[in-house]
């Protein structure tokens, strides 16, 4: 289960990121624009259960989330938490299945693989 370390304010004032204590990816970034994409991804399907989000980008120990303007960070942060600490850790997840999962690697391989030019299609 990752823990919320910190939550960091970026730039853009619709987005935040969560640092967490524990990976949630491992190798490259997953990236999702939309809930259908989500599909397949137990953590940001949560996150986007979650009304407002718009977005979910994950690396490593951190989760950027993005929000559309109908919502207040104050109001939105509080439903962010219980679905991001409730998710396993890439190490709980290795110890289950002896690997990362397959909707996994195809979610990793069908994004941008540098992390700055935008969302990949989950194939």
């Amino acid at each position: 289960m990752p823990k919320i370390a910190e939550i960091e304010y970026t730039p853009n004032p619709n987005a935040v990121k969560f640092v967490l204590k524990e990976p949630v990816t491992s190798g490259f970034p997953k990236a999702f624009r939309d809930q259908e994409m989500a599909e397949h991804d137990g953590l940001a399907k949560g996150l986007f259960a979650v009304e407002h989000v718009l977005s979910v980008f994950m690396q490593d120990k951190f989760i950027t989330v993005t929000k559309d303007d109908g919502v207040g960070w104050t109001e939105l942060l509080p439903k962010l938490a219980p679905p991001i600490r409730q998710a396993p850790s890439v190490a709980g997840q290795a110890a289950e299945t002896g690997a990362e999962g397959e909707s996994s690697r195809l979610v990793a391989e069908s994004t941008d693989p540098h992390g700055i030019g935008g969302y990949g299609a989950v194939a």
